[in-house]
């Protein structure tokens, strides 16, 4: 939104809240100015290692890159322009990660950080749609997706166009 583009979040739920709601909504996050804080030396190729090494190398490498590379400035980017105080855990590290790199809100709290997500979307003017589970991707020839199709509770469908598709579906730490 920040950019000018038109943005819409499909949520399956009724509500976001999702499996993050139920966790302490912790985000796995290398080379953050709060592990520089603290003196924990990470980066997002130690990231990708730790990552491939627990999946038995199975992750594509290129978006494995893009993943590891991207999360910390975009954590530091939720930070500083919505106001999520987000910090490093310094004494738990994820089970195959090699330095302590998950990060979180003040309370811990998975339910805390979806509504806080949610809110900031709101005061960004994203639009939101609930109840709506996406049940087929299209994509042209070279693998762009450009739609999907949006499933109601009512059984009604509806093909959705666009430029650019982000799936959030659950951790990638």
């Amino acid at each position: 939104r920040e950019v000018g583009q038109d943005v819409l979040v499909l949520e399956r739920d009724v509500m976001p809240r999702g499996s993050t709601a139920l966790s302490a909504g912790l985000i796995p996050a290398p080379g953050t100015r709060w592990q520089k804080a603290a003196g924990i030396v990470d980066s997002p190729e130690l990231f990708g290692r730790d990552i491939a090494t627990k999946a038995s190398g199975e992750p594509d490498s290129l978006l494995l890159e893009t993943v590891t590379g991207a999360i910390g400035p975009t954590l530091e980017w939720l930070a500083d322009h919505h106001h999520l105080p987000f910090s490093v855990i310094e004494n738990f590290r994820y089970p195959g990660h090699s330095v302590c790199r998950m990060h979180g809100l003040p309370t811990r709290s998975g339910t805390e950080l979806v509504d806080r997500l949610r809110e900031a979307a709101d005061r960004a003017g994203v639009d939101l749609l609930c109840d709506a589970r996406v049940t087929s991707l299209f994509a042209e020839l070279d693998g762009r997706v450009v739609g999907v199709v949006v499933e109601r509770p009512d059984r009604t469908k509806e093909r959705i166009e666009c430029e650019m598709l982000i799936l959030a579906c659950n951790g990638y730490g």
